[in-house]
């Protein structure tokens, strides 16, 4: 469909924010729930998320972060523990490296499911079934008898914990207004790198220092824990999403909303169901985006097992010290945090007066651009080389970890602003994307490492990534224009279509 929005295709809605910004609001969140009288409800003061106090904000950003960092830390946390799986099995590493490949295959999954479901009946409604579910099947992982429950397990961990990376970052922009969202995306993109550069410093560790023929077991008992002390928050945890919100307060009024309410849209939930893979397939923008990302994400994983390769086999650290190494690419992630203030400023200046500007997001994410293939290539000819000091390889993730967080953040920014009621739709199609690239890298990596050595794999890599430079600033440029022409077009972008043509009505 070419309408605005999953709402916009309910036949009387029409959108309005008010309270203390609604001059500042990106689009509008009204609805006509009597079209014959013309009247309509309207989310004021406190009932509209965007004016709920910073603080309260701030919490429930806080939460979405522990939640994502607890999520994303599963993915990595048990590859130290690839050869005691192996042993304890009797399988390759390989098909013992397909926990790692499930998992990620499941955050592919859920968003196809989970994204459309919170943009037709709410954000709330998601988190919490889908996060006693992610915390069931952690049980299973930690006490699977076969390779075969553990990778089933593994997989609707995945999938159950996928809400935690999709749908909160559609809940982020719910809450946070266009100009006030860099810090909180950022603060929220910088845990979802933390996990996977954690997981394998704390699961090296467990490995190294549990002494038992399974100490791969604890992995999957210590993300329980980090789970079950998250899942309180589900019960104060409020609805963000402007349209149920709406929904509720007609319902609370006696006054059904057009159609039966959105419950009875079955056919907008179809929409929706299919929405992030017809925008893999049919919107450039998205399309380039997430394969810029996922390449980077694949990086990331393929490390997982590249590192041990080289931190174990030419440097002989123990399993818990060559976990330490992945600190390189962690410090960059945490300097990233202040760039997206930074980029939030530069934001601001280009916007200047406009509802909203998606392209100044990107200047950043121009210069990081740049900046990742000499990390991979400084990686590359330095690892594990004779005379080079182990400190060196180490060094180069800061300059990838920053590059790498910092064109994710502004990258999807970019895509958040760009289709604004989209949102999470868009955030699922470039995760099912970078998911899949995150469940194959790890797979061929370590092959492609001996097969042509750390120095020429590497530098496939940098090479590639040369490729990629150029798409932050043709974006920049030509971004406009492309979404001009998008299949998936906002409402503010059809309000501006009309406007255009009222005026070259005037005109002639």
């Amino acid at each position: 469909m070419s309408e605005s929005s999953v709402v916009s295709q309910l036949p009387d809605e029409k959108l309005k924010l008010e309270g203390g910004n609604d001059s500042a609001s990106p689009f509008d969140s009204s609805v006509v729930v009597d079209a014959a009288a013309e009247e309509s409800i309207s989310l004021v003061d406190n009932e509209n998320p965007y004016n709920w106090s910073t603080k309260k904000r701030w919490l429930i950003t806080t939460v979405f972060c522990l939640m994502n960092f607890a999520v994303s830390i599963g993915a990595s946390i048990f590859t130290p523990g690839i050869g005691f799986i192996s042993y304890s099995f009797g399988v390759s590493t390989v098909v013992a490296t397909l926990g790692l490949s499930f998992y990620v295959l499941g955050f592919s999954m859920g968003p196809l499911l989970f994204a459309p479901m919170s943009e037709v009946y709410g954000r709330r409604i998601v988190y919490i079934p889908t996060w006693l579910l992610f915390c069931v099947f952690q049980i299973g992982c930690a006490t699977a008898q076969n390779i075969e429950t553990l990778l089933i397990c593994r997989f609707f961990v995945g999938m159950f914990g996928s809400p935690s990376l999709t749908v909160a970052g559609g809940s982020m922009s719910d809450i946070w207004l266009p100009n006030e969202l860099g810090p909180p995306l950022g603060l929220f993109t910088m845990t979802a790198f933390l996990g996977p550069v954690a997981g394998p410093i704390v699961g090296g560790f467990i490995v190294e220092y549990i002494k038992n023929s399974a100490p791969w077991r604890w992995s999957f008992w210590v993300q329980l824990i980090l789970s079950g002390v998250l899942a309180p928050n589900l019960i104060w945890l409020p609805e963000t999403y402007a349209t149920t919100l709406l929904e509720k307060k007609a319902k609370a009024l006696g006054r059904p909303l057009p159609g039966g309410g959105r419950k009875a849209q079955s056919k907008v939930f179809k929409v929706a169901i299919w929405r992030p893979l017809e925008m893999l397939v049919f919107e450039p923008v998205v399309i380039l985006v997430s394969v810029y990302i996922s390449f980077l994400f694949g990086i990331l994983y393929l490390y997982f097992g590249a590192y041990p390769l080289i931190f174990q086999g030419s440097y002989h650290f123990t399993s818990g010290y060559s976990g330490l190494a992945f600190l390189g690419i962690g410090i960059g992630v945490i300097l990233s945090f202040p760039t997206g203030a930074l980029s939030n400023i530069i934001y601001i200046r280009l916007k200047k007066d406009r509802r909203t500007y998606p392209e100044g997001r990107l200047p950043m994410a121009i210069v990081a651009a740049v900046i990742v293939p000499g990390s991979i290539f400084w990686f590359a000819w330095s690892g594990g080389r004779n005379g080079v000091h182990w400190i060196v390889p180490v060094l180069s993730g800061v300059p990838f970890g920053w590059s790498m967080v910092v064109l994710f953040i502004s990258q999807i920014s970019f895509l958040a602003e760009g289709y604004l009621e989209y949102s999470a739709s868009v955030i699922a199609a470039n995760t099912i994307m970078r998911s899949l690239f995150s469940m194959a890298f790890p797979l061929f990596g370590p092959t492609m490492y001996r097969a042509m050595t750390p120095e020429w794999a590497g530098s496939l890599l940098g090479f590639i990534a040369i490729a990629f430079m150029p798409i932050p600033w043709l974006f920049f440029k030509y971004g406009k224009w492309l979404r001009r022409n998008s299949r998936f077009p906002t409402k503010q972008e059809l309000e501006e279509r009309e406007r255009e043509r009222e005026a070259a009505g005037l005109e002639a």
